[in-house]
């Protein structure tokens, strides 16, 4: 997981990775999110959960491919800086506008202090030091948004858990 942070940083730094935005179905992007919830979930930690909520229709003009990496790289957050017996709640809404993405958590959070920094390359936040991690994939997952033309947004507070919301135009 490390290796593959530094080669899609690579990536990205030298312009190869590329949007690549396809009209999909709103149930093959559902399907597309379910198969990560599946992937993810065997990384679970005991008693863990990923719920999703799929809402919308028509279809969707978007990259799969980024749309997954960004997915499994929140969903790996979420997992990791979550305890045990803990609900991570997946939530995608498709409307004419735009395709919204949350991911939700009751983990440890992040303080208002290390929410300056939260997308800065190398940053791990002071609370999560002991937990193993690049500080490199809320770079990364910005970089893949921005080539979407989309948005990201979070909500957290501390021993609380967080909330990231994609938000990718259509």
């Amino acid at each position: 997981m490390i290796l593959d942070d530094f080669l899609s940083l690579d990536k990205l730094d030298e312009g190869i990775v590329q949007a690549k935005p396809e009209q999909l179905s709103a149930a093959a992007c559902f399907e597309a999110l379910n198969d990560v919830v599946h992937e993810m979930s065997v990384h679970c930690k005991t008693g863990q959960l990923i719920q999703t909520d799929f809402r919308g229709g028509g279809s969707v003009v978007i990259d799969e491919r980024l749309l997954k990496n960004v997915c499994i790289n929140l969903l790996s957050n979420a997992i990791k800086f979550s305890p045990e017996n803990s609900t991570i709640d997946l939530t995608c809404d498709i409307n004419p506008e735009e395709l919204v993405l949350s991911i939700e958590d009751r983990g440890i959070g992040i303080s208002e202090e290390d929410q300056a920094h939260l997308f800065e390359r190398f940053f791990r936040a002071r609370n999560a030091v002991n937990i193993q991690g690049t500080g490199l994939g809320l770079n990364i997952i910005l970089r893949y948004i921005e080539l979407m033309n989309g948005s990201i947004e979070y909500k957290s507070e501390l021993e609380k858990g967080s909330v990231f919301t994609i938000h990718i135009p259509q």
